[in-house]
Formats: C-alpha cells, sequence, structure tokens
C-alpha cells in the first residue's frame, strides 16, 4: 500500500510531527511515541520512523512527533540542568497537543515503545483526570511505567529477577529522576502512571520483549490494568531484547509490528460492532 509522508508543526508549540497517510486509510489513525530513556532519540530513528512505515503499509494512518527531551545524564554523579525545560512535563505537553490535533476529527489510538510507551500512558492518565476524550486504545510496547524495577515472586517473576541486573535497575531509576526532575515527581502517576491506579483507561496492548529487564514493569503494569478491569492484551515477543523496535531487518521488528496491526484492527472492528 502506497503512503505521503508529510513533516509539519503543530501551530500551538511548534512540535514538529510527522504523518504517514496512506492512499486508502482503514480504521482509526495512531500517534506513535519514540523511545530513548526520554533524553534521546528522534523520529528518524527505526523506532519511530520504521514502524510507522509499516503500519501505514496496512492502511493505517501514523503520525510521529519530536518531543522536547530531558538532557542528557551520567551514570553517576549529580543530573544536569535543564536550560531547555525539557524535563517532565514538556514531553507529555507535545504528546497531548499532537494527540488532541490529530484526534480532532475522530477517535484515534495512542502509543509508544520504552519512555515512549510511559509518556503515552501518563498522557492518556492525564487525560482521564482531566475528564478530556481518551485514545480509543493504548499500544504500549517494553515500556517502564514505574520510577521503580518491580519484583515479582510467581514463577515467572524468578526468571525477571534472574534478568534484572542491580547496576541496570539502578539506572533505570537514574533515568527516571532524570526525566522527572525531583524526587517528589516520581511518586506522580501523571508522571510514571504505574504509580496510580489504571482505572478508566482504554482497552490496552501491552507487548513485551522477552529477554528485558522492563519487562518486570510492563509485567506489573499489565496486571494493575487487569486488577482495575481494563481490557487487556498481554504480549511477550519470543526471543527478543529490548529495542527490538529499532531493528527493522529482525523478524521480532515482523512479529511486533504484525501484532501491533492486528491488535488495532481488531479494536476498530469491535468498536464498529457496538
Amino acid at each position: 500500500m502506497s503512503f505521503t509522508v508529510r513533516d509539519s508543526r503543530l501551530p500551538g508549540t511548534g512540535t514538529a510531527v510527522r504523518d504517514y497517510v496512506p492512499e486508502h486509510t482503514a480504521g482509526r489513525p495512531l500517534l506513535w511515541v519514540h523511545g530513548g530513556a526520554f533524553a534521546g532519540g528522534s523520529i528518524d530513528m527505526p523506532e519511530s520512523d520504521a514502524v510507522a512505515r509499516q503500519l501505514a503499509r496496512s492502511c493505517r494512518h501514523v503520525r510521529t512527533l519530536e518531543y522536547r527531551l530531558a538532557p542528557d545524564f551520567a551514570d553517576d554523579g549529580p543530573l544536569p540542568p535543564d536550560p531547555a525545560g525539557g524535563r517532565y512535563p514538556a514531553a507529555q505537553h507535545d504528546v497531548l497537543e499532537a494527540f488532541a490535533d490529530l484526534s480532532a476529527g475522530g477517535a484515534a489510538f495512542l502509543g509508544g515503545a520504552s519512555a515512549g510507551a510511559c509518556l503515552a500512558a501518563s498522557a492518556a492518565v492525564t487525560l482521564r483526570d482531566e475528564r478530556r476524550s481518551l485514545p480509543v486504545g493504548l499500544v504500549l510496547v517494553y515500556g517502564v511505567f514505574h520510577p521503580v524495577l518491580p519484583i515479582h515472586t510467581d514463577a515467572e517473576g524468578l526468571r525477571l529477577r534472574e534478568m534484572t541486573d542491580a547496576q541496570a535497575t539502578r539506572w533505570v531509576t537514574r533515568m527516571a529522576l532524570n526525566y522527572a526532575g525531583t524526587e517528589e515527581l516520581l511518586a506522580d502517576p501523571h508522571v510514571f502512571p504505574g504509580q496510580g491506579s489504571p482505572a478508566g483507561l482504554p482497552q490496552t496492548l501491552i507487548m513485551d520483549a522477552d529477554r528485558d529487564i522492563l519487562r518486570s514493569s510492563g509485567k506489573r503494569w499489565a496486571e494493575q490494568l487487569r486488577d482495575a478491569v481494563v481490557p487487556t492484551t498481554e504480549r511477550v515477543v519470543t526471543g527478543s531484547a529490548h529495542g527490538f523496535l529499532n531493528e527493522p531487518a529482525s523478524p521480532h521488528f515482523r512479529d511486533g509490528a504484525l501484532e501491533m496491526a492486528r491488535w488495532m484492527r481488531q479494536v476498530d472492528e469491535g468498536v464498529r460492532a457496538l
């Protein structure tokens, strides 16, 4: 399926967005948010561009955005100042603006990968609490939803603990603090959605990498969603590692993109049947 790629800027903050518009669209559009530890990444990286192109080939309009980034940070020492103002809530404001513009003509999906999954989910929490229109569904891939990685006690959790290196776990918490800016904000579900109740959020796809320390956060977020009676589909891409959507030549990219397209198509069909 052929599609066009259009770069533009939103009228409010001037946020750069890129729309992948198929010649013939089917289903609701998707705002897709790239990852990069809240401090890196761009709409040119495969996790953004290649994913959008793959989904556009399935006749879905996809928008990506160049949200404001938190400052780059080291593994230790004082966190850097943020002269550009990219820490919370800057990126979330950009996501909310891009989503409001995309969904002005009707319901849309919202999703992202890694830090982008957190931005998508926390934006949905903000929309819910502000009583604004919610996405028709959330597509969350190998996301981080908690500032401290959860520890599981079941049989699957044993494997997750084995994959959780102490140094990597500390890095995740440092990444979270660098994005939030203050210790107090780490407890705010508008920053990290796993810190509160997801009740009232839309149906959600959680897709995790098989060999990924962040999988413990995705697993726990899926449990929280189900406990809150949010329709939740949980998938693990067998054999994959974190960031597999950044490797478009890999079978894991293909499997993940196909699952995303399949799930959104099912949601579209279910909404039409109502």
